[in-house]
């Protein structure tokens, strides 16, 4: 008598994937709502692709950003550099004065208030950048450099340390014996001050620095467009007759 066999039966093959969409009926509605979901989220992705973000600016309302500003205003980390700089923390100007060494003690104490403040919301990137500043007038390039990066780590387009990284490097660039890190140095500047727009509060300064060191570097007719520009706006600022100079603009 034969043995029955103890194979398992053949397993039918799939359909294809062709046919599957043959045997699923779609309900109207439910193609109407996907469809009008892809939609949305498309539109949420060009808004976040070409709407420009707010910028970051200014100070958080807290009492301890407050008591630093006062501690640190009117003073400018550029000495007698010929750079503009201006922040929401350090509002220097043309009536600005240089960082002398009696000034020590007033930074410090501003530093310690930005901490406190930052102890309590750590992640405010105004407060980051209110430490880059100090850290600036210190002469603190590479703790500067860092704070002003990781506060526009996430892509927050914020003018003040745009414009204080612009100085930093081209601060650096100043004491770098290497010419050609120095030069790069000063390239990765320029694009800094470029980066602030020109609705933003720093814009002036930043158009200011960049046609400054665009004429160290040697772009001549750039650093002469963007001063034409400048003096367009601010013909007799108090910063005017000092880019002329600088440019070698008839007085």
């Amino acid at each position: 008598m034969p043995t029955p066999s103890t194979s398992p039966a053949p397993i039918p093959p799939a359909p294809p994937v062709a046919d599957l969409g043959r045997h699923i009926k779609w309900p109207p509605v439910a193609v109407g709502v996907f469809l009008a979901m892809l939609g949305g989220l498309l539109l949420l992705a060009v808004v976040a692709l070409f709407a420009p973000s707010p910028p970051v600016v200014g100070l958080p309302d807290d009492p301890d950003a407050r008591a630093a500003r006062e501690l640190v205003r009117g003073l400018t980390p550029v000495r007698g550099e010929a750079l503009r700089f201006q922040s929401a923390l350090i509002a220097a100007d043309s009536s600005a004065r240089p960082i002398a060494a009696a000034d020590a003690w007033r930074i410090s104490a501003a530093a310690a208030l930005i901490e406190r403040a930052r102890s309590r919301a750590p992640h405010d990137p105004r407060l980051t950048i209110s430490m880059a500043h100090l850290d600036l007038a210190r002469r603190l390039y590479a703790g500067a450099e860092a704070r002003y990066r990781s506060a526009m780590y996430f892509g927050d387009h914020c003018p003040d340390a745009h414009l204080g990284l612009g100085v930093t490097l081209a601060l650096e660039a100043q004491v770098e014996r290497d010419m050609v890190h120095a030069r790069s140095l000063q390239l990765q500047a320029i694009a800094q001050f470029a980066a602030v727009r020109p609705r933003d509060e720093p814009w002036l300064a930043a158009l200011y620095d960049r046609a400054v060191l665009l004429g160290q570097v040697g772009r001549g007719d750039e650093a002469r467009r963007c001063a034409e520009v400048y003096l367009g706006l601010d013909p007799a600022g108090p910063w005017a007759q000092r880019l002329r100079r600088e440019m070698g603009f008839a007085p």
